[in-house]
């Protein structure tokens, strides 16, 4: 994830086109903070939005699981990385620690799950656990 971080920040020095405002919005940790506070009791991940904009939450028993707990591992990253600015909302949360609770439901996964493909996804978050 460190090199893939570092690589967008180099590749537009290097190709001479310039970051979209977008990517650095503010709009994306409030969104993300607002993802995690929304996660139900029992946890369940979001997968996608509906055609209203509402998530779809899935058991942690799903191929997908892994993939929002990443995204607050990546947004630590950042944080890291850009430091944290009224502007960039970055110090809104403690992603490290959101993502590692959001993350322990996944742990009995890794002795039996049903999900029977794609398994590698549900270990996103640890594998960003050992970058940190």
């Amino acid at each position: 994830m460190h090199v893939l971080v570092a690589f967008a920040f180099v590749v537009p020095v290097v190709l001479g086109t310039t970051i979209p405002p977008e990517l650095f919005s503010p709009l994306i940790p409030q969104k993300i903070l607002a993802t995690f506070e929304a996660l139900p009791n029992p946890i369940q991940y979001p997968q996608y939005t509906d055609q209203t904009g509402d998530w779809r939450f899935f058991t942690p028993n799903t191929w997908t699981s892994g993939f929002f707990l990443a995204t607050g591992y990546a947004l630590n990253t950042r944080k890291q990385l850009c430091g944290t600015t009224s502007s960039n909302q970055l110090g809104a949360a403690d992603w490290l620690q959101l993502s590692r609770e959001a993350s322990a439901p996944l742990v009995p996964l890794e002795i039996r799950n049903g999900v029977g493909h794609d398994v590698g996804f549900l270990s996103f978050p640890f594998g960003e656990e050992l970058m940190v």
